[in-house]
């Protein structure tokens, strides 16, 4: 059978950070299935710093879907998500990939006009009503168990071949003015020390973090295999900026917070610097893409699933019986934490790090 020829394709993956990170790889993929072919993205706004610039794409259309939801009885909301409605269908589209699953998704593809609207089947959707808005239902197989996968499950569908996730990239690009920004950042700071990491502790979920103190021990054990090591903490909100501060003050010396960076400044500094440690949160996606090598933590998700794939990334899943279990709130919350010691992720990192110099 002969694969079909598309010339405009869309992607439909919102949101969150993490989750537009992970769907990345689809990029290359479509690339090389589909030469030529014009592939826009449609995505929150919150998260399109991604996506921007990437050569790959003809267009990122970012849709204000939070805010245009709390003020939809203002006129001034409606008349913007109409518009954005209408610049979203003059891609004129052929085929459009529901990679998000819910029901928020499955309208947009819908109004997407493409008459090939391929996303999950009754068992792969997030959210019921979304079966509703996609015309083509794609199974996923048992061997699709990273969330890359299954994205990727779907996107091939309509050419019958196979992929091969470890041989797709992933891409975030960085302006020449973000680059410069991030390279200014790391030289004032830590203008000779090697290696460099960058730790993120923040994430939105109190069950997927880790103690301040936790990190603190991790960077002291690195310290003492790596005494030049210069080690930058990373946030996103003021919560997370105070937390940073108490990470920063039981790690010793040769630790810094970073400025507020945007999501381009922040992926260049994670490129420069090419090591990061965090739990499951958005940043240690956006770390994987751009290219460092990373230890994570993972608690009430699976790092099976979640986790950056590949050889140049490192997991620790807490060995309790009911780990991955996706709750917000747990009673066994501190036992979980201390089930992992901060010794193992430093132990991790040095092995991606390798020998001093």
């Amino acid at each position: 059978m002969t694969p079909p020829v598309f010339r405009r394709i869309l992607i439909v993956k919102l949101s969150a950070l993490g989750d537009v990170a992970h769907a990345l790889p689809v990029i290359d993929f479509l690339g090389r299935v589909a030469p030529g072919a014009e592939i826009d993205w449609v995505v929150d706004r919150r998260f399109a710093g991604l996506l921007d610039g990437n050569p790959r794409l003809r267009r990122v259309v970012a849709l204000d879907l939070k805010r245009w939801k709390r003020e939809w009885n203002a006129p001034a909301a409606r008349r913007e998500a109409s518009a954005g409605v209408a610049h979203l269908r003059e891609g004129d589209y052929e085929v459009a990939f529901d990679l998000q699953g819910n029901s928020k998704s499955g309208v947009i593809t819908r109004l997407s006009g493409a008459p090939l609207r391929y996303g999950f089947d009754r068992n792969g959707a997030r959210e019921a009503p979304n079966l509703l808005f996609t015309n083509r239902k794609v199974a996923l197989r048992p061997g699709d168990r990273h969330i890359s996968q299954k994205l990727l499950r779907i996107v091939s569908a309509p050419f019958g071949v196979e992929f091969d996730l470890s041989a797709l990239r992933s891409e975030i690009a960085s302006t020449e003015a973000q680059a410069r920004r991030a390279a200014q950042v790391v030289g004032e700071i830590f203008p000779s020390s090697s290696p460099l990491v960058v730790v993120h502790a923040g994430t939105t979920w109190h069950t997927k973090k880790m103690d301040p103190g936790f990190w603190a021990e991790a960077l002291r054990g690195l310290h003492r295999c790596y005494p030049r090591m210069g080690a930058f903490l990373s946030w996103g909100s003021e919560e997370e900026r105070i937390e940073a501060e108490r990470i920063r003050g039981g790690a010793g010396g040769r630790v810094e917070l970073l400025p507020k960076l945007s999501l381009g400044e922040l992926a260049a500094v994670y490129r420069i610097c090419g090591h990061l440690m965090a739990p499951d949160t958005g940043p240690l996606h956006v770390a994987a893409a751009a290219g460092a090598k990373t230890v994570s933590v993972f608690r009430v998700t699976d790092g099976d699933r979640n986790a950056p794939f590949g050889p140049r990334h490192r997991f620790l899943q807490a060995p309790m019986p009911c780990t991955a279990c996706l709750r917000k709130r747990c009673a066994r919350d501190e036992e979980c934490r201390r089930s992992i010691p901060a010794e193992a992720v430093a132990e991790a990192m040095a092995e991606l790090i390798g020998k001093p110099a």
